[in-house]
C-alpha cells in the first residue's frame, strides 16, 4: 500500500511564515492530514522586534558579508526563534486544543538556485532561525529547513505552495483549470489543470511587492505603498516597462524561482532614478504595474486558459496593482472569494500543510513545480524532547 493510499490521522498543526517582506511572522493552526484540511479561523500576524527586522535586514542587503560573521548569525539565528516563539506562545493561548505540530519556514535570506556560482555564496538556500531553540521553548516537535531536500534532488528549492494550493482549490470547489497567485516580496503561481490533481505547475513570476516595499521605504521611510494610494496618482512608464518586460527571466521556462534581491538593480538605474526624481508617484505606479505584468505574463504563457485567478498574499491589499491585474487579464480576478479563504494566512496554513506531508512523508514538491528529478518529501525534525 502506498502512503499516499495509508488512512492518516489528521493532525492540530501550527504554520509559521515570514516572508521577504521580513515585516514579521503569519502563523496559522490547521487541522490536516496533509492530504485535506480544515482550517480552525485560530491565525494572526506578529511583527518582529525591532531589532529582529533590522538586523534581517541588514543580512539581506549582503547575507555573504554578514553571514560570515558566526556570531552575527547565530545571534539572528536565535532572535528569530524566539520571535516565533512568542508568536506560538500567543497563538496556543486562543486554541482550545493541543497541537501536535509545528511547520515552521524559517526566515530566507538568500536564495539562488542558479547553477551560476559567481556569487560567494553559490547555489542554495538559507533560511534563518534556531528550530531547536523553538522546540525546546514550545515542547512541540518542530519541521524546518522544507527547501534543501528539493536543492538536493535538482530542484530550485521554491515555490513550494502548488501542492497546497492544489487542495485550497479543491476545497473551494472550484472548476479546474484555475490559477493561484501568492504576491508577497516575490510572487508566484500555481495553475491547477487536471480534477485529477495531475498538471500541477509552479513558479516565481516576478518581484512581487519588494521593489515597490523597497522604493517607499528608501524614499518616505514607510513599510509600503498602503492600499496603492501612490501609484493610483500616478501615471506608469511605459517605456521603461517595456524594457524591464525584457528581463531573461521572463523569458525562461518552468520550474524557475527568484530571490527577493534578483530585481534589486532595476531601481538604481539611470531611467528610473529619473522618474523617481521627477515624480514619485509615477514610480510608483511604474513598479506596481510591473508586478501586475510580470504576472499576466506568466499566466500568458501556461498550456492552459484559467477560468478564474486567485489572489492572496500582501499584494491583493493593493488596489491599484490589483486594478492593474484585472485589466490586463482576460478572466476574473478573485481576491476573496468565500468559502473559508484566508487569503492573509495562505502561507502560513502552507506550512501546517507541508509539516504533515513531512511527518507522513508525501511529496513537498514535484518536477513539474521545482524541477526536482522526482517527487521530494523534504523537511527535518527537531524533537522538543
Amino acid at each position: 500500500m502506498t502512503k499516499e493510499k495509508m488512512k492518516m490521522t489528521e493532525l492540530s498543526i501550527i504554520g509559521l511564515m515570514s516572508g521577504t517582506s521580513a515585516d514579521g511572522i503569519d502563523a496559522a493552526i490547521l487541522l490536516t492530514d496533509g492530504r485535506t484540511m480544515t482550517r480552525t479561523g485560530c491565525s494572526g500576524h506578529f511583527d518582529y522586534r525591532p531589532e529582529t527586522r533590522q538586523a534581517i535586514r541588514a543580512c539581506c542587503a549582503d547575507p555573504a558579508v554578514f553571514l560570515a560573521d558566526l556570531a552575527a548569525r547565530a545571534s539572528l539565528d536565535r532572535a528569530i526563534a524566539v520571535d516565533h516563539a512568542a508568536a506560538v506562545q500567543a497563538l496556543c493561548a486562543d486554541f482550545d486544543g493541543s497541537i501536535d505540530l509545528i511547520g515552521f519556514h524559517g526566515q530566507t535570506v538568500y536564495h539562488n538556485a542558479s547553477s551560476d556560482m559567481q556569487h560567494p555564496l553559490g547555489r542554495q538556500t538559507i533560511q534563518l532561525g534556531d528550530a531547536q531553540y523553538l522546540a525546546a521553548v514550545s515542547a512541540i516537535d518542530v519541521v524546518h529547513n522544507v527547501r534543501q531536500a528539493d536543492m538536493d534532488q535538482g530542484g530550485e528549492g521554491a515555490p513550494l505552495a502548488p501542492v497546497y494550493h492544489a487542495a485550497v482549490i479543491d476545497a473551494m470547489h472550484n472548476l479546474r483549470p484555475a490559477v493561484l497567485v501568492n504576491i508577497g516580496g516575490v510572487a508566484n503561481l500555481t495553475c491547477v489543470s487536471a480534477a485529477d490533481g495531475t498538471g500541477l505547475i509552479g513558479f516565481d513570476t516576478g518581484p512581487g511587492n519588494a521593489l515597490l516595499d523597497d522604493f517607499m521605504m528608501s524614499r518616505f521611510a514607510v513599510d509600503c505603498d498602503r492600499d496603492g494610494g501612490l501609484a493610483a496618482t500616478g501615471s506608469a512608464d511605459q517605456t521603461i516597462l517595456a524594457r524591464w518586460m525584457q528581463h531573461p527571466y521572463f523569458q525562461q521556462t518552468w520550474p524557475k524561482s527568484l530571490d527577493r534581491q534578483d530585481f534589486a538593480g532595476l531601481l538604481t538605474t539611470a531611467e528610473f532614478r529619473r522618474l523617481a526624481a521627477a515624480e514619485a508617484a509615477d514610480a510608483a505606479a511604474t513598479l506596481t504595474c510591473f508586478t501586475a505584468q510580470t504576472i499576466a505574463h506568466a499566466i500568458g504563457k501556461l498550456p492552459v486558459t484559467p477560468r478564474s485567478v486567485f489572489v492572496a498574499g500582501g499584494g491583493r491589499r493593493n488596489g491599484t496593482m490589483m486594478q492593474y491585474l484585472a485589466a490586463i487579464l482576460p478572466m476574473p480576478v478573485i481576491t476573496d472569494p468565500g468559502d473559508g479563504f484566508d487569503a492573509d494566512m495562505l502561507e502560513a496554513e502552507l506550512m501546517a500543510f507541508l509539516a504533515a506531508r513531512c511527518h507522513y512523508r508525501l511529496p513537498t514538491s514535484f518536477p513539474g513545480t521545482t524541477g526536482c528529478r522526482q517527487p521530494v518529501s523534504g523537511g527535518q525534525i527537531a524533537r522538543a524532547r
